[in-house]
């Protein structure tokens, strides 16, 4: 999985049949529930070894410019792969992490479930909007909108996840810090 990849991720593809779409679903909603209650350890079971996790800085662009607001070319909120999160929740776990101390009280909400068939029988392009309510102390806090585009990769029974591109509402965040995951 690219970036590029990701980027290209418009929804092209027919819509899949109720019994797929609910089998995705539960594995959406089960992995919200992971991240809100802090199982982060089971959510990374659930993260394929090619995994690209992409959130862009979007540009304000005017519409008469006609350029696009996201490219592989410009920096990034962050890039991460499935060992650069693994080593995030090792840090988390250290006791050394001072922005989890304490820790983040985070809720994400999940809506517009979308899902798509791909070129490839085993993956599946899974389009979602959500909002995060994290806050730390009691005058930290800030609402994080937005949508995610993935890919979720049959494996046996299973669904995983081997791409998100996370498109944030906001071009400028004010939150103190982006240690959660979306």
């Amino acid at each position: 999985m690219t970036r590029d990849q990701l980027l290209a991720l418009e929804a092209k593809g027919e819509h899949v049949n109720m019994q797929t779409f609910f089998d995705i679903q539960r594995f959406v909603n089960h992995e919200i529930y992971l991240l809100n209650h802090e199982i982060l350890d089971k959510w990374a079971d659930n993260l394929e070894d090619d995994l690209i996790y992409w959130a862009p800085i979007r540009e304000n662009i005017l519409r008469r410019n006609r350029t696009p607001e996201i490219t592989t070319a410009r920096v990034s909120l962050f890039e991460e792969d499935k060992d650069s999160i693994m080593m995030r929740l090792k840090r988390n776990d250290s006791g050394m992490c001072w922005t989890e101390d304490p820790p983040t009280r985070q809720v994400t909400a999940i809506s517009n479930l979308e899902v798509f068939h791909t070129d490839k029988a085993d993956e599946f392009e899974v389009h979602t909007v959500f909002t995060l309510y994290r806050s730390r102390f009691e005058r930290d806090d800030s609402t994080l909108m937005g949508r995610r585009k993935d890919i979720w990769r049959k494996v046996g029974d299973e669904y995983r996840l081997a791409g998100r591109l996370i498109l944030l509402q906001q071009s400028t965040l004010l939150t103190k810090n982006l240690n959660v995951f979306m």
